[in-house]
């Protein structure tokens, strides 16, 4: 499969985290904000090996979605706020959370308590896409259209926020207090290097990648359609479908963050 891969994410810094990752014996792994168990399905595939793991999120709909794709494995859901966490201290060998932090009202509490039930020297991992540095137009046109899907959630009382920059993620690594601190940054998220549409994916123009976000834009504005704000929405939603048929769209680039718990 590495072999098959384009040029471009091959030289984007995956590469350099997968193996990162591979050095990484998970243990029990807690992955919160888990959703629908994507990030955990990385994990199984990147980690030198593990025990089990357990996805934690605030939205049941989402962790039903996870159960079943996850249904053979060693996993365990729970619904759980994760700044008020049930677990006792000290109880995981690794703690993750990806594509999360951009989600959350009060991160530095989420970061605390990932801490706290991580065992002392236990690994603490961080995925999360940025906003600055050198991205592409069509990375900029994703951040547009991720930037109008958080604007919609909000309407409805669901925290998202705008992607955090490089900076902002690493003062909040820092104060974490952890220890062995190594980043990372790619313009492709690992996950990527597993994808059969890896091809298409990695062509911002392809056709179908367009069809696909220009459908995202428009699922969005029908949640609205009822709402006072429809009408200023459609016309964000015009401007940012026209730029992704110009220029077309890829993920963000991605910072990676690995540290330990200190002992003692």
């Amino acid at each position: 499969m590495i072999a098959d891969l384009p040029d471009g994410i091959r030289e984007s810094g995956a590469l350099k985290v997968r193996k990162k990752f591979g050095t990484i014996s998970g243990g029990d792994v807690l992955d919160v904000g888990t959703e629908e168990g994507d990030f955990i399905d990385t994990l199984m595939k990147v980690l030198l090996d593990y025990n089990s793991f357990t996805g934690i999120d605030i939205v049941e709909n989402e962790l039903e979605k996870a159960r079943e794709q996850l249904k053979d494995a060693p996993v365990n859901f729970k619904v759980m706020n994760a700044e008020t966490m049930t677990f006792q201290d000290n109880k995981f060998d690794t703690v993750c959370i990806s594509y999360s932090i951009h989600h959350l009202e009060n991160i530095e509490t989420v970061l605390a308590e990932m801490y706290r039930v991580l065992k002392p020297g236990g690994h603490f991992i961080i995925q999360e896409l940025y906003s600055d540095g050198e991205q592409t137009t069509a990375q900029q046109v994703d951040k547009a259209v991720h930037d109008l899907n958080a604007k919609i959630d909000t309407l409805f009382g669901i925290l998202h926020f705008e992607a955090l920059t490089r900076q902002r993620l690493k003062d909040l690594v820092n104060n974490v207090g952890l220890d062995e601190v190594e980043t990372f940054e790619s313009s492709w998220a690992v996950r990527c290097l597993f994808c059969k549409d890896v091809r298409e994916c990695h062509n911002p123009k392809n056709a179908d990648n367009i069809d696909y976000v220009l459908k995202r834009i428009d699922d969005d504005l029908e949640r609205v359609r009822e709402h006072p704000s429809y009408d200023e929405l459609r016309e964000e939603a015009k401007l940012v479908k026209e730029r992704v048929k110009m220029q077309g769209s890829s993920a963000a680039s991605v910072m990676y963050f690995f540290g330990k718990k200190k002992k003692g």
